[in-house]
């Protein structure tokens, strides 16, 4: 059973949780109500809080705060204006705690890397179109401690694979998961001027996202240097060809999503 935290000082959204029920069956326990920062601290320190939902208000600045610099996994959630949208809300994030605690791979399970491996997993499908609505993509990337915001002008390649290459058809027999993974070790995800994600999105299209960090926009014909000499390192290396079929400037990761219409 997970374990959540509310911080409120509003009667309505205590009075909201308090009168939800079926916490058991969707995967909680019954949720902690808190009003103060200090009852916060006092909580997270007795108790193991998988998520946490705080008023976005200045009083709870220091809570904020302490969050950001002390608890990097755990996964916040925003308080929903009905109970309805907060049962929407509770099953999203039950479906990434679940990816979270899942282990993944044969090595010692471990929290930061299992969260990375979700940003991925979420990024893969949002570069794919399968995150329904902008609303919906803005709450996992809060969810999942994402730097990217929904609505910052990034970057985005399409690259095109050729079905009938003999890498693919021949050497490599690892599935699309594999040569994701292969292709992002060569992006490398952490640049110093940008953040790239990496997405194999159909037998014949890869999706690298470049969003910028520290403030400074991307330039979209830089951006296009990048992912040539990448393709490039990719072909001398592995042997598979990939064409780069345009680069463009996007007005934020929010045009991916379903309601769009540009999946």
């Amino acid at each position: 059973m997970y374990r959540l935290l509310i911080v409120t000082e509003k009667q309505s959204v205590r009075d909201m949780f308090e009168g939800m029920s079926g916490w058991e069956v969707m995967g909680f326990k019954q949720p902690r109500l808190r009003a103060t920062t200090e009852e916060a601290l006092a909580c997270m320190e007795k108790h193991h809080i998988d998520a946490i939902a705080v008023d976005e208000t200045e009083a709870f600045a220091d809570l904020n705060a302490h969050i950001e610099a002390n608890c990097p996994t755990m996964l916040r959630f925003a308080v929903e204006a009905t109970p309805e949208e907060q049962q929407k809300t509770i099953r999203v994030l039950d479906r990434l705690l679940n990816q979270i605690r899942a282990d993944h791979s044969n090595n010692q399970y471990d929290e930061n890397n299992a969260l990375q491996y979700t940003r991925d997993r979420q990024m893969k499908a949002l570069l794919g179109g399968m995150i329904p609505t902008e609303k919906e993509l803005t709450a996992r990337l809060r969810m999942l401690r994402c730097q990217e915001q929904a609505d910052v002008p990034c970057v985005v390649a399409r690259l095109g694979l050729d079905e009938e290459d003999p890498f693919l058809t021949e050497r490599w027999h690892y599935g699309s998961d594999r040569l994701e993974v292969a292709l992002r070790n060569f992006f490398g995800g952490d640049q110093p001027h940008m953040l790239v994600h990496v997405a194999v999105v159909s037998q014949d299209e890869v999706r690298v996202l470049c969003y910028p960090r520290g403030g400074k926009m991307l330039d979209a014909d830089s951006v296009a240097g990048f992912i040539h000499e990448v393709a490039q390192q990719v072909e001398n290396y592995m042997g598979l060809r990939m064409k780069v079929l345009d680069v463009q400037s996007i007005p934020g990761l929010k045009v991916f999503a379903r309601e769009h219409g540009a999946n």
